[in-house]
């Protein structure tokens, strides 16, 4: 199997089936981290076609310096800052769409209401509180905890220094638990 590197340089050679398969392997995951900072799933899918078609109009300039799955992240960041400056469009951290519906089931027996609806309510605490970071934070921790970049991945994308990436990691999660203090607070016992 060719690495992305490969078949970058075959597609820069005329070879377009090798962009098909950079596209397929790195369409979701590009969607994925567009669509958990918009509101609108139609403007992610927008934006991740844009970002493989900058590929393509930009692919001669790629030069090995960065590994491809970094180049179009750093694409769909530049994106989605333009487009954020540009529209109303709100930024958020949610959950990214699968490519497939999950289907309809019963629930099983280990599925209790009450556990399901805590685990949702988490779930809804925790987007809440990635929200109310500082975007650098915010972008940081993401990139970091849901997209799996590690830290010299995201201080390409985010054009700044490791030490950067590492710093605003440490801060953002204690942020995070701050936010999340009162929620994740262990019961008090009662007194004897």
């Amino acid at each position: 199997m060719a690495t992305d590197e490969e078949l970058l340089r075959a597609f820069q050679q005329g070879d377009e089936q090798a962009f098909s398969q950079l596209y397929q392997r790195h369409r979701m995951a590009i969607y994925r981290f567009l669509a958990r900072r918009l509101s609108s799933s139609v403007r992610a899918e927008e934006l991740c076609q844009d970002v493989f078609v900058a590929l393509v109009e930009h692919a001669g300039s790629w030069r090995g310096e960065a590994s491809v799955k970094t180049y179009l992240y750093r694409i769909a960041f530049n994106r989605l800052v333009s487009d954020t400056r540009r529209s109303e469009h709100r930024v958020m951290v949610a959950p990214a769409p699968d490519d497939e519906p999950v289907p309809a089931r019963e629930p099983q027996s280990a599925e209790r209401p009450d556990v399901m609806f805590e685990t949702q309510e988490r779930a809804r605490l925790v987007r809440e509180a990635l929200e109310r970071l500082s975007p650098e934070f915010r972008d940081t921790l993401v990139l970091k905890e849901y997209d799996g970049l590690s830290c010299e991945e995201i201080a390409e994308v985010l054009g700044v220094a490791v030490g950067t990436v590492k710093s605003r990691l440490f801060r953002a999660k204690l942020e995070l638990k701050r936010h999340l203090a009162a929620f994740f607070a262990s019961p008090s016992s009662p007194a004897d």
